[in-house]
């Protein structure tokens, strides 16, 4: 990424990026949409207070244990697999004053095959913003890290990083980082600090700009969350880009994604016929055929929670012809053929998805389970159930439920009782109605 500098003392000002850095941002924003799709377009992007961070800032004082527990849930991460440890330097001695003029040492992780370890400066425990803004940069890091994605490249990575933040919803609190001075004195020592980052501003604002019109917004409401003196860079970035549209502001290929996040949202309200509508739509907008395998397994999936297998292993199957390595439409099909009888297939499409490395294992043990007690195997079928759990990261859809089931099969109701109620209160309606059905006898 070659920078170039601008004329910052021209008197009207006019915002400029060169050919090659509006391309680097544009390439990349393309490979991180062929990974997650576009931006969410639902949820705004995320701020320093305590509905985003809610254990840190719930609390007395700004800890790096909380801030890691808000980010790996933000992140959707095993907290568990993120420890850290603080690092002490010259900046911790009271008594000798120092200047910094390059960019200290802040943080910097450690990333193995099932563990991530931060080493912190201390120092950043005084400065708060500092230290949540580190974070961010190294969680960025573990969640690539996680989707198996190859972020090293070379020169460019901590500028990648960055742009992958503001991809995942962490610009605002980026961009409020770029630049930090400040001074403090004791009245016998002082101290100061200079600190620019390696991200140029016209090429945050240019990405910030691309991110609100992958989003739909050319006026957003969190502009108001940026820092003073970017807001108008931001704007005429905005400016620039209707000026000179970028080849991935499709407006029926945005709508399409606006809808997928919609689908998500009606979903979540249990609207499982809302949901799959909103999805059909998709399909006469896109002509991403990565886009159609996620909308075909989907639907499929959400047919499934109105307990229509049957037709959901079509969309299963369409989802794999357009992309044959989708982990989780090889995981979903699997498990819609063992609840229609179809058991040993169902099997191999689950050790497929399994193969892949781009399912969540969670949902592939729970489905192994149920083979095993389809089969009639208590005990691989316990073993399973127990992986699905050791393995969940976040919430896994009707592991409760089954393993409720699995235990009144065994005649353990009142040990099935404890898992139907923690199901419930993920408000399953599969489990709500068995309980009721229970309650009744």
């Amino acid at each position: 990424m070659k920078l170039f500098g601008f004329n910052k003392k021209a008197k009207k000002f006019k915002f400029r990026i060169t050919e090659p850095d509006r391309e680097w941002v544009e390439d990349n924003f393309q490979w991180l949409i062929s990974v997650y799709g576009y931006p969410d377009s639902l949820n705004d992007p995320i701020r320093i207070n305590a509905n985003y961070f809610p254990r840190t800032f719930n609390s007395p004082n700004v800890t790096v244990e909380n801030l890691i527990g808000d980010l790996a849930s933000l992140l959707e991460l095993d907290p568990t697999k993120i420890t850290f440890e603080l690092q002490e330097d010259l900046r911790d001695t009271y008594g000798i004053p120092y200047e910094i003029h390059d960019k200290p040492f802040e943080s910097e992780i450690l990333i193995t095959e099932n563990t991530s370890k931060i080493f912190i400066a201390k120092s950043l425990l005084k400065h708060p913003d500092r230290l949540i803004f580190s974070l961010i940069y190294e969680f960025i890091k573990i969640r690539l890290g996680e989707d198996k994605l190859d972020y090293d490249t070379g020169d460019d990575t901590s500028l990648f990083i960055y742009l992958a933040g503001v991809y995942a919803g962490f610009g605002t609190i980026l961009s409020q980082n770029l630049v930090d001075k400040g001074r403090a004195d004791d009245g016998f020592w002082e101290t100061k600090w200079n600190y620019v980052s390696e991200m140029p501003k016209e090429v945050m604002a240019f990405a910030l700009a691309l991110y609100s019109k992958l989003r739909g917004e050319d006026n957003p409401e969190w502009e108001d969350h940026l820092p003073n003196d970017f807001i108008t860079l931001f704007d005429q970035a905005i400016i620039y880009l209707n000026d000179s549209p970028s080849p991935l502001l499709d407006k029926k290929e945005i709508e399409a994604n606006n809808l997928l996040y919609q689908a998500d949202k009606e979903y979540r309200k249990n609207n499982f016929d809302s949901a799959i509508a909103t999805l059909q739509k998709i399909l006469f907008l896109t002509e991403d055929e990565l886009l159609k395998a996620d909308v075909y397994n989907n639907i499929g999936y959400y047919q499934t929670r109105k307990g229509e297998f049957e037709q959901s292993v079509s969309n299963f199957r369409k989802s794999i012809e357009l992309d044959p390595d989708n982990g989780y439409a090889l995981d979903n099909l699997g498990y819609s053929l063992i609840r229609t009888g179809g058991v040993e297939e169902g099997k191999s499409y689950i050790e497929k998805a399994m193969e892949t490395e781009n399912n969540d294992h969670a949902y592939s043990y729970r489905n192994l389970a149920l083979y095993y007690q389809s089969k009639g195997d208590i005990a691989l079928a316990e073993e399973n159930f127990k992986l699905a759990f050791k393995s969940m990261v976040g919430s896994v859809d009707l592991l409760e439920y089954y393993y409720a089931e699995f235990l009144l099969t065994q005649g353990k109701s009142e040990k099935a009782m404890e898992y139907l109620q923690k199901a419930a209160g993920k408000m399953e309606p599969e489990a709500i109605k068995r309980i009721r059905e229970l309650e009744k006898k």
